[in-house]
C-alpha cells in the first residue's frame, strides 16, 4: 500500500488556533508601537502607519503555511536520504551571519542574514537542521548509539559546533533551545543518561560562566531577575513593566485591545513581551485558557510521535514537539520573571517571520509523522480484513 494516510486533523486545527490568535494578539501589541515608531522614523507608505507589524506578519503566515504543507507532504524517505545535506547547510547559515555584504547585524547580535527585503534568522532553521541530523544518525545507529566512543560522542560534537556558534552570536536563548531539543531526542533515542549528563553539564556550566563574566549584559539580566525592583527604571524596567501587565489584568483581564503596557512601556511588546500582553488583556483566566490550547499542541504531538513505528519520524517529531515546548517555556518563564530573561519569541503568536515560518515547518514535519502512522493504521486493516 503505497498511498499515504491523512494528516492529523486535531493538530491541524489547534495550530490554526494559536496562528489565528497570534494574529490577533499582534494586531492590538503592534499597532501603538507601529505607529508612533514610523511617525518619527518611517518613510513613504510606513509612515504612521499603526498596521505595518501585522501587514508583514500575515505575509510570514502565508509563507508558513505553504512551507508547511509542502513540507507535510514530502515522504520521511526524503528526509532520511539528505539529512546531512540539510545539517551542513544549516551549519553553512550558521557562518553566514559573519558574511559581510550577507550579514544583516540587529542590535548588536550577528544572527541575521538579509534575502532581498527580508531577514532570516538562521538560528531558527539550524534548529530543525540538527533536529533531522540526530534523528538519522540516532535512527541508523540503533543499540549503537549507546556506545560512547561511536554514538553519543559524534552527536555531542555536532551539537556542541551548533551551539557554540549561535551563542557567540550572541543568542544564548536560540542556543539553550537548540541543546534542550537535541537533548532530549538523545533520551528519548536511548543515550545513557549518566555519560549524557557528565558530558553536557560541567562543560555547559563553565561556558555559562565565562559567557556572563565576559557579556555585561547577561550579568545584568541575571541580577535584574533576582530583583527587578532594585532599578524599576532602569536594568529592571523591562521585568517590572512586565508584572505591572500581568498584575493590571487580574483574573478576568483590561479587555482586548485595553492594554495600557503596550503604549510604549513594555519593550517590544509584540514580540518578546506579547505573553504580558495577553495577561494584561485577557486576565488569568485567558491566559490560562490559552496555555491549554498550547498543551493539548504539545501533548497531542507528543501522541502522534509514540505511536509512529518509524524510528526516523518518531523522534524528528519528538524533536520539533520539544523544540517548540522548550521556546515557548522560555519566554513565558522570562517575561514572568521565574527565569532570567533571555528574549526568545512566543512560538506562533510573537512577531517575527523567522520564528513562525520554523514553527510552521516543524508543525508541516509533525503533520508528515501523523500521515506515516495513520498509513500504517490504514495498511494494517487491510492486512486484517485479507485474513478475515
Amino acid at each position: 500500500m503505497k498511498t499515504r494516510g491523512v494528516p492529523d486533523f486535531l493538530l491541524l486545527f489547534l495550530t490554526a488556533l494559536l496562528v489565528g490568535f497570534g494574529i490577533t494578539m499582534v494586531i492590538s501589541a503592534s499597532s501603538i508601537y507601529a505607529y508612533v515608531d514610523f511617525s518619527i522614523l518611517g518613510c513613504g507608505s510606513c509612515k504612521g502607519d499603526s498596521l505595518y507589524f501585522i501587514k508583514k506578519q500575515i505575509m510570514w503566515v502565508c509563507a508558513g503555511i505553504i512551507g508547511m504543507f509542502i513540507t507535510m507532504n514530502i515522504p520521511f524517505s526524503f528526509y532520511k536520504k539528505n539529512f546531512l545535506l540539510i545539517a551542513v547547510l544549516s551549519f553553512i547559515s550558521l557562518i553566514l551571519v559573519y558574511v559581510p555584504g550577507i550579514a544583516d547585524p540587529i542590535k548588536g547580535a550577528q544572527s541575521w542574514i538579509k534575502i532581498g527585503p527580508a531577514s532570516l534568522q538562521t538560528a531558527e532553521f539550524a534548529k530543525l537542521g540538527l533536529i533531522l541530523y540526530l534523528a538519522a544518525i540516532i535512527s541508523k545507529k540503533g543499540e549503537r548509539f549507546r556506545d560512547f566512543k561511536t554514538g553519543l560522542m559524534p552527536a555531542l560534537v555536532v551539537t556542541g559546533v551548533f551551539f557554540l556558534l549561535i551563542a557567540l552570536q550572541p543568542d544564548l536563548g536560540t542556543a539553550a533551545i537548540l541543546l534542550g531539543t537535541a537533548g532530549i531526542i538523545m533520551v528519548c533515542g536511548g543515550a545513557n543518561i549518566k555519560q549524557l549528563f557528565l558530558l553536557t553539564v560541567p562543560p555547559v556550566s563553565l561556558f555559562l560562566t565565562w559567557y556572563v563574566s565576559v557579556k555585561s549584559h547577561a550579568l545584568v539580566r541575571i541580577l535584574a531577575y533576582t530583583n527587578p525592583w532594585a532599578d524599576p527604571k532602569g536594568d529592571g524596567w523591562q521585568i517590572s513593566q512586565s508584572l505591572f501587565a500581568f498584575a493590571r489584568g487580574g483574573i478576568t483581564g483590561a479587555g482586548y485591545g485595553k492594554s495600557i503596557q503596550k503604549y510604549l512601556y513594555l519593550p517590544e511588546a509584540h514580540t518578546d513581551f506579547i505573553f504580558s500582553v495577553i495577561g494584561e488583556e485577557f486576565g488569568f483566566i485567558g491566559a490560562s485558557i490559552f496555555l491549554l490550547v498550547y498543551l493539548a499542541f504539545l501533548l497531542r504531538g507528543l501522541y502522534i510521535c509514540l505511536k509512529c513505528k518509524d524510528n526516523f519520524a518518531s523522534l524528528t517529531g519528538i524533536g520539533v514537539v520539544a523544540m517548540i515546548g522548550i521556546q515557548a517555556l522560555i519566554n513565558i518563564g522570562g517575561v514572568t520573571a521565574s527565569i532570567p530573561l533571555t528574549g526568545v519569541p512566543l512560538p506562533f503568536i510573537s512577531y517575527g517571520g523567522s520564528s513562525l515560518l520554523v514553527c510552521l515547518l516543524g508543525t508541516g514535519l509533525l503533520l508528515s509523522v501523523s500521515r506515516e502512522v495513520n498509513r500504517q493504521k490504514a495498511l494494517e486493516l487491510v492486512q486484517a480484513r485479507g485474513q478475515t
